[in-house]
């Protein structure tokens, strides 16, 4: 008769130690996990001591045209000089003058431009002497009145490839527009030759997607509003890209602060003003001092004084607000 035999199974497959080679998968795997946990707790203390503090404000003036002799504005932007404001009234078709304390002192229309007559006012400029400097998008003219509102100057920019230009700001010898239509970034001298051309239509780095607005600093750098890719480009006097700010939402506005070196941007989709260091770093997000967590309200355009404090317009009404210490917490 045959001998049946019978083989006892190995110890390491039914009850034992598993195998060297499955040790070492489930040793990978909760080292992987232990990894992953720690990555998830360094990530949560990381962005806990980089939360954006508030950067707290007060709001010290409001003004509008509504019971004012110039009557009501739908404003496209807002300029702050050391005597008052500018505010371009795209609704009317003019420049409104308002002094220091929001008092209505000069209409700029009509009769001031000459003609062409004036059409879609958009951004604002000022030079060192007063004049003051505004986007005539669709007439496609840069028109600059003195400080009587007398006209001075008329860039044209038509048959240079522009295409609805909403942007202007004065760098101290030459305009930097935002061609918004064309997707590029110009610098135009006084006399209305394009000395250079940058970007074209993208996202990548010195692309632009509907660029709206343009702000310098005073030390050689350019800020670019770019606002269907959701950021601000940094260029220098060549164009040359420096860095970004990314939003995380469309800005509607930007404003330089260069004696104390800060960079304001609004957005109204995110609902936000935020404080940069001009090297790009965030220093705060905008709240009314007092009034815990309440967001400055929507800004269509914004401007610096010379005292600091950030000039704001939000269609029909100008507000103006002054930086306050934030609280120090108790000891």
């Amino acid at each position: 008769m045959a001998k049946t035999v019978v083989r006892k199974a190995s110890s390491k497959r039914a009850g034992g130690k598993p195998p060297r080679r499955s040790g070492r998968f489930i040793a990978i795997c909760l080292g992987l996990l232990g990894f992953l946990c720690l990555a998830e707790l360094v990530s949560f203390v990381l962005n806990k001591a980089s939360a954006p503090k508030e950067y707290y404000v007060q709001d010290v003036m409001e003004f509008s045209g509504d019971s004012q002799t110039c009557g009501a504005f739908k404003a496209w932007d807002i300029l702050a000089k050391p005597d008052g404001f500018v505010i371009s009234d795209q609704g009317n078709k003019r420049l409104l003058v308002f002094d220091r304390q929001g008092k209505f002192v000069q209409e700029i229309g009509q009769k001031q431009a000459g003609s062409p007559p004036l059409g879609e006012v958009s951004c604002l400029t000022l030079d060192s002497t007063g004049n003051v400097f505004v986007m005539d998008t669709w007439n496609g003219l840069i028109r600059g009145f003195d400080p009587k509102g007398r006209a001075v100057l008329t860039v044209d920019l038509n048959n240079k490839s522009f295409y609805g230009p909403r942007g202007v700001a004065w760098d101290g010898a030459n305009f930097i527009v935002a061609d918004t239509g064309s997707h590029r970034v110009a610098k135009v001298s006084p006399s209305g030759a394009v000395i250079a051309a940058w970007g074209k239509h993208g996202s990548s780095k010195g692309d632009y997607n509907n660029p709206y607005e343009t702000a310098v600093d005073g030390q050689g750098t350019y800020y670019i509003l770019d606002q269907d890719n959701h950021r601000i480009q940094c260029l220098d006097p060549q164009g040359k890209f420096l860095r970004e700010i990314r939003l995380g939402a469309p800005p509607t506005a930007e404003a330089v602060d260069s004696q104390r070196k800060i960079l304001y941007v609004s957005s109204n989709e995110g609902h936000f003003i935020k404080a940069y260091s001009l090297d790009g770093n965030l220093i705060g997000i905008l709240t009314e001092a007092g009034k815990s967590n309440a967001a400055i309200p929507d800004a269509r355009a914004l401007s610096v004084m010379d005292n600091g404090d950030l000039a704001t317009v939000s269609q029909g009404k100008a507000t103006v607000y002054h930086p306050v210490p934030a609280p120090q917490p108790a000891h």
